[in-house]
């Protein structure tokens, strides 16, 4: 469903040389090298930058690595889970991921849900940023709330717990050793934010920033491709902290002032009993866990970092 000539880029990507990856597949390099260039030319685009020493990577190639693994594993989801695209028993709780709405507190409370439940089975499948391609099934996707995607408009927000806003910045970047940001650290960087009216938080960040000389750049959503732009020119990106490992050569730097955004789950309309009964499950558990006020809830918050 997929080239399969993405695995050999990916292998290539991790490993830097091409005749590994031949003698990990026991293959000669010749067809690994022939493998990229079908891929190149196919892509009309350079991938790797070839030397002696061995291969690396291109901006472009740089791009395909984050988006081809998502891109396999929604293969990978479509063939599980061609079976269930149709309307699913009361007992199936579908959920839907993708980079920005990642499983970060369902498979934390799944378990004790399912203890009491064992009739009820859980599903997850991948779909696109802009979300044009949820399944009329899905009844949970997990993430940040925003008063858009248009999306939105099939789901009600139930909020768990809350996110700190952060800055994203290359690893290339002056700030990167920066184990905090202020406001004057980040006066002569231009920062990348969401635009204004679909957050009160990232607004008033926003307006801080401004009114301390830092020029702010508003985007309308945020996407694969305007988050490596914005790196690959330096820029610092305003994010959720909990969007952690979004790319390898970047950081996550928090920031001196608190500006928290909702998050929890996104319960569709037509949601199966099991779904509502595990939400419910959810909002219950909440109270008695002396972590819910925020991300740094374990499952939630991998880096371990506190307050």
């Amino acid at each position: 469903m997929y080239n399969h000539a993405l695995d050999t880029f990916i292998r290539a990507a991790e490993l830097g040389s091409f005749s590994k990856v031949a003698e990990e597949a026991f293959i000669s390099p010749s067809a690994v090298i022939q493998q990229i260039n079908h891929l190149e030319g196919e892509l009309n685009v350079l991938l790797f930058n070839r030397s002696k020493k061995g291969v690396t990577l291109t901006a472009a190639g740089d791009y395909l690595l984050l988006e081809s693994k998502a891109l396999i594993q929604r293969c990978n989801d479509v063939r599980t889970h061609l079976a269930t695209y149709t309307e699913h028993s009361g007992g199936t709780v579908l959920f839907g991921t993708n980079q920005f709405h990642m499983p970060r507190l369902i498979y934390d409370y799944w378990p004790g849900f399912a203890a009491g439940n064992e009739s009820s089975t859980l599903s997850s499948y991948s779909f696109s940023e802009s979300g044009a391609d949820i399944r009329p099934n899905t009844d949970l996707i997990e993430g940040v709330f925003f008063k858009e995607p248009i999306w939105q408009g099939n789901f009600t927000f139930h909020a768990i717990t809350r996110t700190h806003l952060a800055f994203l910045v290359s690893e290339k970047s002056p700030l990167s050793g920066r184990r905090i940001l202020t406001e004057i650290d980040l006066r002569n960087t231009v920062v990348v934010n969401i635009v204004r009216g679909l957050s009160d938080a990232c607004d008033q960040l926003s307006d801080l920033l401004v009114k301390n000389g830092t020029q702010v750049e508003e985007v309308t959503i945020y996407s694969t491709s305007v988050m490596i732009d914005s790196l690959e020119k330096g820029k610092a990106i305003v994010i959720p902290d909990c969007w952690t490992d979004f790319h390898p050569r970047s950081r996550i730097i928090p920031f001196i002032r608190q500006y928290d955004l909702p998050y929890g789950f996104f319960l569709s309309k037509t949601a199966s009993t099991s779904a509502r009964k595990f939400l419910n499950h959810v909002e219950k558990s909440k109270y008695m866990d002396p972590h819910a006020d925020g991300l740094e809830h374990a499952a939630a918050h991998p880096d371990g970092r506190q307050k």
